[in-house]
């Protein structure tokens, strides 16, 4: 267990506030170079954001599967880029993104697909130390290889999406994921808020599993789970809410 989530489960005053996809207030866009520069300025502790391939090859920050009823992988970089900039935003470059924030902010890597996890393991080991990352995916498998490519990657499980030809077999992977942490090796799990049921925190705290709960945008329920010592961190599209009610608890 690295920094980020030992010093968060021993002190829940100091909870990690997590700006999804770099989301703040005063920035439109997400996923984009101007959000997370923002997020750095008004002081947020980490980011999230999301990682797919162009079909070229090129690792991009891009949280849709598809672009103008485009599928992304379908299309070129530059293509991608030329449809994002006649929206009004650019998409980055992930290895860019890994030099903006280096030394600046800690970062909450979602790989979207599998099929690039070693590009993703090597430019992170280019740039960053251990303590100033993790990697998440609802993938089990890109979990598994990111764990086994580098066991000192702290890695998670994204939980909150229901697949499989089974829907209830799914939730109930959700709700008790146990088995799947096992198989993966993850160290902490991503569930949505909504998953806080049935003694989940405690059988987390049980397995010494850290919790990043996605997404909190309500004041009440930010409030609340700010002051729960089981939650390692918080993912919002409000931080700077967040980080208001963090500093009052504090105080």
């Amino acid at each position: 267990m690295n920094n980020l989530h030992r010093v968060s489960l021993a002190q829940p005053p100091n909870i990690r506030i997590v700006a999804h996809r770099g989301k703040t207030a005063t920035i439109a866009s997400e996923n984009t170079i101007e959000a997370f520069k923002k997020a750095i300025e008004i002081g947020v502790p980490q980011i999230e954001f999301d990682v797919r391939m162009s079909q070229d090859g090129y690792l991009i920050i891009y949280h849709d599967r598809a672009i103008d009823n485009i599928k992304v992988g379908d299309l070129q970089y530059h293509q991608l880029q030329a449809i994002a900039r006649s929206k009004g935003f650019e998409i980055p470059l992930f290895e860019d993104i890994l030099k903006l924030c280096r030394d600046r902010i800690a970062l909450d890597i979602e790989l979207k697909e599998e099929g690039y996890e070693e590009r993703v393991v090597a430019l992170t080991a280019k740039y960053l130390n251990y303590a100033d990352f993790v990697v998440k995916s609802f993938n089990d498998a890109s979990v598994r290889k990111i764990k086994d490519l580098d066991p000192q990657i702290e890695v998670g499980l994204l939980l909150g999406k229901v697949t499989g030809k089974f829907p209830l077999v799914s939730i109930l992977a959700q709700f008790f994921p146990e088995y799947r942490i096992l198989k993966t090796g993850a160290n902490f799990v991503a569930p949505h808020y909504r998953l806080l049921k049935l003694g989940f925190l405690w059988r987390m705290k049980l397995l010494d599993i850290a919790v990043y709960v996605w997404t909190v945008n309500d004041e009440r329920r930010l409030f609340k789970l700010i002051r729960n010592k089981y939650i390692a961190a918080i993912i919002t599209d409000r931080p700077e809410l967040a980080l208001k009610i963090l500093h009052s608890y504090r105080n």
